[in-house]
């Protein structure tokens, strides 16, 4: 668990704006026919408080980039990954032979923060800003893989590939596009999880991808980012409680 300290922005918003929206909509009092139409829903309310414990800058794109938000806090973890495991020797499963480029691979997952849907609604390019860090960090351009620009099954396979032989090092995702049927475990050494989902099989599936035969790595490392005193600990609280519930069915 990789936890960081609030910014006076977010804590901020969440004492001022957020509180005033909750208390707003614990005392909406509807008559009879809009009872179903909160104007400002908690779960509205909810996903707010997730972004902005994300980047604030999904709530006020104009803001400047804050080096303690949990996104650049995430993206140093996987700049530290990337440099700390680039020079392991990995060996072709079918040959037996080394591949000839040496380095292990990373998946990253969050729930949120990364779709296109959010990047335009919020005039936040989340996307363009991880590319930019990650190459600042010294991660080549043809290294990084975003799993939302793979459209055709072909081309998913063509980047599996890829990742297996080292050509790719690091691909960003969420558990609804990449929680399954992903065969990239070969040389993978760290899973960095994000914004926190709402179901613990998007946390055990994506885990699955690492937590895997065929992975070369005798020891793999898991990170799940969180800020204090903010929606994370409420999540990754309901999801625990979740997991224990599923696990005592089963």
């Amino acid at each position: 668990i990789v936890v960081g300290e609030p910014s006076a922005a977010l804590t901020e918003y969440k004492k001022g704006e957020l509180s005033q929206r909750i208390e707003a909509s614990k005392n909406w009092k509807p008559s009879p026919p809009d009872e179903m139409h909160n104007p400002d829903p908690m779960i509205a309310i909810i996903g707010d408080a997730q972004l902005a414990g994300f980047d604030m800058r999904f709530i006020d794109p104009k803001l400047p980039s804050d080096p303690t938000s949990k996104l650049n806090l995430m993206i140093d973890g996987i700049i530290d990954s990337y440099n700390a495991h680039n020079d392991v020797e990995y060996l072709n499963p079918e040959t037996g032979e080394p591949y000839p480029i040496k380095g292990a691979a990373h998946i990253v997952f969050t729930y949120g923060g990364i779709g296109e849907g959010v990047i335009q609604n919020r005039g936040f390019d989340s996307k363009s800003w991880i590319r930019t860090r990650l190459i600042e960090g010294g991660v080549p351009n043809t290294e990084i893989a975003f799993m939302s620009d793979y459209k055709k099954t072909s081309q998913k396979e063509a980047m599996f590939r890829e990742m297996r032989e080292g050509k790719k090092k690091i691909l960003i995702a969420t558990p609804k596009n990449a929680g399954t049927g992903v065969n990239v475990q070969l040389r993978l050494k760290t899973l960095h999880y994000g914004m926190a989902p709402w179901n613990p099989a998007d946390v055990e599936q994506p885990d699955g991808r690492i937590v895997r035969q065929g992975n070369q790595n005798d020891e793999v490392e898991l990170s799940r980012y969180a800020i204090k005193a903010t929606y994370d600990e409420t999540q990754w609280a309901m999801l625990s409680r979740k997991s224990r519930n599923v696990e005592d069915v089963l």
